[in-house]
């Protein structure tokens, strides 16, 4: 049961969204999130698409607030609270001032991106968002999986699907197998955009939008980071090797594919038809 100081502050909540979305959800750009008058930050949308951002977000957030003092350790919102309401998701923040991007951004996005691949997953977790859903990743058409891969054997078999089919398709060279078991995993942003990464008025950086940030292998995270940060792939003893190579041929041809799913289940294998009665 809720308080009534709760009930009045999760009504605010969905009042200031609704009409948010109701004025701005035709313009280029629209967003479905909004800062509040409390100094809050809220961002809404439906369960199963919020939910992993709200649970990897926290877990990530709460790490950070506890190695506070670590060297490079960024800002990050503390998320205040969550709630569902009429099959829309709720996520509140604290709202954080950003000041105008400083000339050494790309200095600290990079230590913001090294500090993230550190942080260790909680023990029960395998790979992807933490709380479950899709990979987001440039390397999948839409930058979104088509399937919730049970295991990183299942994303392998995948991939092994789409390969022969990239190389008959795209080039008479074979395109070599990619091998994603044994990889370290770490925490990643897939999207590197300037925008998801700033400082605050007491000049720190801050880490922001985990939206796609997810537990990926080292090859994912070398396919975003080898086209524009190649330093940082480097100090994060990342290479150039054949899987990337082979994901980026792949990954042409997935992006032009009817469909990505090419049929299969969620661990990687011919989904089971049905026999008609």
């Amino acid at each position: 049961m809720l308080s009534t100081k709760q009930f009045a502050f999760e009504a605010s909540i969905v009042d200031t969204c609704t009409k948010h979305e109701q004025a701005h959800w035709k313009e280029d750009g629209y967003r479905a999130c909004v800062s509040m008058d409390t100094g809050h930050f809220v961002k809404f949308g439906t369960p199963w698409a919020l939910w992993p951002e709200i649970a990897t977000h926290s877990y990530i957030s709460e790490y950070a607030q506890s190695h506070a003092d670590a060297l490079g350790t960024p800002r990050i919102a503390k998320v205040i609270h969550y709630f569902e309401y009429q099959r829309t998701m709720y996520m509140v923040m604290e709202a954080i001032t950003l000041m105008e991007p400083p000339p050494d951004l790309p200095e600290r996005t990079a230590e913001a991106v090294r500090w993230l691949s550190g942080v260790p997953a909680p023990a029960d977790h395998v790979f992807g968002p933490l709380g479950g859903g899709i990979i987001r990743h440039s390397f999948f058409k839409d930058y979104k999986a088509p399937l919730v891969f049970s295991s990183i054997e299942a994303l392998e078999r995948y991939i092994e699907k789409a390969r022969p089919l990239s190389s008959s398709k795209l080039a008479k060279k074979q395109v070599e197998y990619v091998s994603l078991s044994g990889e370290r995993l770490m925490f990643m942003q897939p999207d590197m955009h300037p925008s998801n990464f700033g400082v605050d008025e007491h000049g720190n950086t801050v880490l922001m939008d985990f939206g796609e940030i997810a537990m990926l292998p080292e090859s994912f995270v070398a396919y975003t980071l080898l086209k524009s940060h190649a330093a940082l792939a480097a100090s994060l003893g990342l290479s150039r090797s054949s899987n990337v190579a082979s994901m980026a041929r792949i990954s042409s041809f997935l992006w032009i594919v009817a469909d990505p799913t090419f049929g299969l289940d969620e661990d990687g294998y011919p989904k089971k038809s049905i026999p008609k009665r």
